[in-house]
């Protein structure tokens, strides 16, 4: 039983080693999108550890949407195009499609933040057809029907996200500025 323990985490730790460029990106992505929230939880008087705790709980939640998402992308390239894929590999890949994750904490902006969220979770979706189109030479309209389950699943994920948790921070955010500015 102990060798079978052992056996198995380290078959874990040479899957995470294969797993470093894409993943890495990917937990930086989920924490960028996390710091996009800093201001909001600075609003509400939370507490520094309570602040890094609600940010490192989001940066995972958000990194397993997009890992959900990479998963999604495996599984429909392998029903659309019969490549058999596993989704380690395509995560990896993904890192060059991923990139402009990096830039969320900019959705931090007040007025605008919906518009780039969105904005920036289209150009992700518009790498991974490149991305598709680049390496296992799909077309652009296969390619769409092949990522559009993923983007879907990862928008509402975030989506679900955001409104669940921090739409009442920026209510307070808001209201707070403009008590400061009346």
């Amino acid at each position: 039983m102990v060798d079978q323990l052992i056996t198995g985490l380290d078959s874990m730790a040479q899957l995470l080693l294969a797993m470093d460029s894409g993943v890495g990106l990917l937990i930086g992505v989920g924490i960028s999108m996390s710091a996009s929230h800093g201001f909001a939880l600075l609003a509400n008087r939370l507490t520094p550890p309570q602040i890094l705790m609600h940010m490192v709980v989001d940066a995972l939640v958000l990194s397993l949407a997009f890992l959900l998402c990479i998963l999604c992308h495996s599984v429909m390239l392998m029903v659309f195009e019969g490549i058999p894929l596993q989704p380690i590999t395509f995560a990896n890949r993904m890192g060059a499609a991923l990139w402009p994750g990096l830039l969320y904490v900019l959705v931090a902006a007040p007025y605008v933040s919906d518009v780039l969220a969105v904005g920036l979770l289209a150009w992700i979706h518009l790498n991974v057809l490149v991305l598709l189109q680049a390496v296992y030479g799909i077309p652009f309209q296969t390619g769409l029907l092949v990522a559009l389950p993923g983007y879907v699943v990862a928008l509402v994920l975030v989506g679900l996200l955001f409104a669940q948790r921090w739409r009442r921070s920026y209510d307070t955010l808001a209201r707070e500025v403009t008590a400061l500015l009346q």
